[in-house]
């Protein structure tokens, strides 16, 4: 229900899927992906930066190390195309 995409500058966009009504392979690594609908800039809680980590495998160590908010790109998604 969500993605991290590298932007050309280096910065990472954190992407969710409008009302989770679609998912991407996650095995998207190093493809071009196009999304369409809304970008915003957004303070991620540690609450929700500490549930992001564990969904994406962090250990209790990294986990522990998340003590401030993040200050992040967002994307809210309506339609993802995964390039070849």
């Amino acid at each position: 229900c969500w993605m991290k995409v590298d932007l050309e500058d280096g910065s990472q966009v954190f992407v969710k899927f409008k009302d989770y009504g679609f998912f991407v392979p996650t095995d998207v690594a190093g493809k071009t992906v196009v999304v369409s609908g809304k970008a915003f800039v957004e303070e991620m809680s540690v609450d929700e930066q500490k549930h992001y980590a564990a969904d994406a495998g962090a250990t209790k160590e990294k986990l522990a190390k998340i003590a401030t908010p993040k200050r992040t790109y967002r994307f809210e998604a309506e339609g993802v195309l995964i390039e070849d």
